[in-house]
């Protein structure tokens, strides 16, 4: 069966090989008429010699798709191109999934099929180029907002990760001896501004982590792919600037906040990390100076 014929699938269809199941299909997820996942279970790959079978190649051809039918694929953030099937790492055996996950997933995407035949010209107003090249620009501007959010999101993660071990870091017993009261406060009061950061971070990394599975946003996604990019007219044309915009809109705004939130974070953390090297400095020569003390004393005795 042609894959445009292929029904969304209602539940997991198993794959076997030699009498044993080895994975399951999926074909047609919600908002994605030209994919669908391959879902192999952990102890697939314990199989002996099964975990060199286990290619994205086999699982395709194992569901009649050939390999050059692939846009692209991916199996946790690991994304790749098809290349029209020549693609070296469609051959190559899937990495298992780690030793707590019970599955590993693979998500790909086909390429959409082309017209066979020219559209005929209709009665109506023909949609002038630069109406396309609008859709395009509007989608590109879209995909360059979505690339700094998920930059963002990956420099929150490290500032969270550093904020919080800041937070919890303790003086040694020798910086308690002679640490000035003045650094201590000062040290303690930069720290304490984590705990009013924190949730901006964890909220923006949410935030960003679920922008891009918005339904609407999958839907502008494969109109773009489906019939902008082709050029091809399409029911609600006139609906899409308005949607373009707002997308835009949206990921303008997150993108500033995050910016914001990120310049916070990264001013409190040189805080923190500024009041503790001068508490360290003042501490080191306080007692420098009592040791010298100590000595010149000893010297008079």
């Amino acid at each position: 069966m042609n894959f445009s014929e292929q029904p969304p699938s209602k539940q997991w269809a198993a794959l076997k090989y030699r009498g044993e199941k080895i994975a399951e299909v999926w074909f047609k997820p919600e908002g994605e008429p030209f994919a669908l996942i391959f879902r192999i279970p952990q102890k697939s790959f314990q199989i002996p010699g099964m975990d060199q079978l286990l290619t994205a190649e086999n699982l395709l051809s194992a569901v009649a798709i050939a390999a050059d039918e692939v846009e692209s694929w991916r199996h946790g953030d690991v994304l790749h191109s098809g290349m029209n099937g020549a693609n070296p790492e469609l051959q190559l055996p899937l990495p298992p999934p780690p030793q707590d996950v019970a599955h590993l997933t693979v998500h790909i995407r086909l390429k959409p099929p082309l017209p066979t035949a020219p559209l005929k010209e209709s009665s109506g107003p023909t949609i002038p180029l630069t109406k396309w090249q609008d859709f395009e620009s509007r989608w590109n501007a879209i995909l360059g907002l979505e690339a700094t959010i998920d930059g963002l999101r990956q420099r929150m993660e490290s500032l969270r990760t550093q904020m919080e071990a800041e937070s919890r870091k303790l003086l040694t017993a020798d910086e308690k001896v002679h640490a000035l009261n003045a650094d201590v406060a000062q040290w303690e009061k930069a720290k304490s501004r984590v705990y009013y950061a924190l949730p901006k971070v964890r909220e923006f990394i949410h935030r960003a982590t679920w922008a891009m599975g918005l339904p609407e946003r999958k839907k502008l996604e494969e109109i773009f792919k489906n019939y902008i990019q082709l050029q091809l007219p399409f029911p609600e044309i006139d609906k899409v600037p308005e949607q373009l915009e707002h997308l835009l809109k949206d990921r303008q705004v997150l993108s500033a906040h995050g910016v914001a939130v990120c310049q916070e974070c990264s001013t409190i953390l040189a805080d923190i990390q500024g009041a503790y090297r001068a508490l360290q400095s003042n501490a080191a020569a306080k007692a420098r100076d009592k040791m010298s003390a100590a000595r010149k004393k000893g010297k008079f005795f």
